[in-house]
């Protein structure tokens, strides 16, 4: 099997000839302490990027990646960014969205952030314009050649992105004043969202019909270790007609595999984002207690992307093995399963360690 063969197998509860084994994020400080530990010089590192070039040094323990299909999708023209402030352990910086960031020079940390763009319907509407369609600005220039090049390789498992209905208000006014406009504005919020289901649809028609993605890849991270960041009676109300009008349009499309990438404990969403038309979620957080096995029990139909715990594969070969015992027995049997994380892989795993973990994953024979 191709390593999209697999990876559609695996999503569709069918018998694959070995583990899906899938990594959708590193952080940087992995790569530079996994140099010091022997990794060739020429390998690329997994970013989040259309397709990219370059020796990938998990070719052949079949670790796939995901090439995602990232058009533009938020202010055209974008904001000017600039430097605003520097020292040498940070910079006050405004990024192209128009988010003011403190941002850490010393380590990959999610930055400070300090003011955004829209904090009002005034804001809103008077940014409405740059955040429109314009499909032909919002692809890269090369976009004839490159969706033959997306469409037909079998390295990686295509997908769109997009951010969701927790994401795309939060990060264009920050998570504090798109909860309080919950309450104190609601019609503002319904007509954003409602907004973005349209743009959505118009701007990923053309994507999906050139690319043929094998999943849908939505990002929300709306939750944390004790859960939800807003009620489920919110997300019914404001979210979830969205969801079930953006997956009706993607199945319409023929993409049968919808994925919501969220930290933290999802447990009471898991429902609604069913009802919603979502097919699976990622990333299982194993401290969040979100327990895969647990979980794949509760919802048998439920993809599954995910809950191997990082710290675990970090502690050496006997805590990996018995880490895969106790989630890859039941779900390889259970199918609608994909190995990873709990999240990007950390720099506290070796080079040796996560080698030996792929080898297990690869060799990994159901009973």
């Amino acid at each position: 099997m191709t390593n999209r063969e697999r990876f559609t197998a695996a999503l569709s509860f069918e018998k694959t000839d070995r583990p899906c084994h899938i990594e959708h994020n590193y952080w940087p400080e992995t790569f530079e302490r996994w140099k010091t530990e022997g990794l060739p010089g020429d390998v690329i590192f997994p970013s989040f990027d259309y397709l990219s070039e370059g020796t990938d040094l998990f070719d052949y323990n079949n670790v796939i990646r995901f090439a995602y299909l990232f058009p533009q999708q938020y202010f055209i023209p974008a904001f000017k960014t600039e430097i605003l402030e520097e020292s040498g352990a940070y910079r006050l910086e405004r990024n192209d969205r128009g988010i003011l960031q403190k941002v850490s020079k010393l380590a990959s940390t999610i930055p400070m952030f300090i003011d955004y763009p829209v904090k009002c319907r005034r804001d809103y509407e008077g940014l409405k314009e740059r955040l429109g369609i314009r499909f032909s600005n919002r692809c890269p220039e090369n976009w004839g050649t490159l969706k033959e090049k997306i469409r037909t390789q079998q390295k990686d498992a295509v997908c769109t992105h997009m951010d969701g209905f927790f994401a795309y208000p939060r990060e264009i006014m920050g998570v504090d004043n798109f909860l309080f406009l919950l309450y104190d504005d609601p019609e503002l919020i319904k007509d954003m969202l409602r907004d973005r289901v349209e743009f959505y649809m118009e701007l990923f028609e053309g994507v999906i019909k050139d690319t043929k993605p094998d999943f849908a890849f939505i990002w929300e991270d709306m939750c944390y270790k004790n859960g939800p960041l807003l009620s489920p009676g919110m997300f019914r109300e404001f979210m979830l007609p969205n969801y079930k009008r953006l997956t009706s349009f993607l199945r319409d499309m023929g993409v049968k595999n919808i994925i919501v990438d969220s930290d933290g404990d999802v447990r009471k969403l898991i429902p609604l984002w069913i009802e919603g038309g979502v097919t699976g979620l990622l990333p299982f957080e194993v401290r969040a207690g979100m327990d895969v096995v647990a979980i794949a029990k509760e919802f048998p139909t439920l993809q599954i992307i995910g809950g191997i715990d990082k710290h675990e594969i970090a502690k050496g070969r006997e805590a990996i093995d018995a880490e895969l015992e106790r989630v890859l027995p039941y779900m390889i049997q259970r199918g609608g399963y994909i190995v990873a994380l709990d999240h990007g892989v950390p720099p506290t795993i070796s080079l040796d360690d996560f080698m030996y973990y792929a080898e297990r994953v690869r060799e990994y024979k159901a009973r």
